[in-house]
């Protein structure tokens, strides 16, 4: 498919990657995005606080890049949470909001890919 006759990008920042980047790599990178939130949400669900960490940590930037701004935010907030000495791993109820704030952005970047 041709730059000139993508679908309009779901968001600003993924507008922003098109444009620099082009459609056929920004496509590439939410395609690796939305397939890598499911090994990171187990990361999430898996009770170990560092692999928490780090799934929040990547998530929070990835979710940042594809304009999920809600998700971002909240994986920065487990991210504190989880570096903290003292700070509680994060509950099924925690991940379950994740995987919520994912589908809101998750369906227009599938539209994205799919027009």
């Amino acid at each position: 498919m041709s730059d000139e006759s993508h679908p309009p990008a779901p968001n600003a920042a993924v507008q922003m990657l098109v444009d620099e980047l082009g459609v056929e790599s920004t496509r590439e990178l939410v395609e690796i995005y939305l397939r890598e939130f499911g090994k990171l949400r187990d990361q999430l669900a898996s009770g170990d606080r560092k692999q928490q960490r780090f799934a929040a940590h990547s998530l929070k930037s990835s979710s940042h890049h594809m304009g999920a701004v809600a998700l971002s935010e909240m994986m920065a907030r487990f991210e504190e949470r989880l570096e903290q000495p003292a700070g509680a791993a994060l509950d099924a109820t925690e991940v379950a909001a994740v995987e919520r704030e994912f589908e809101v952005v998750a369906a227009p970047l599938r539209g994205f890919l799919a027009g």
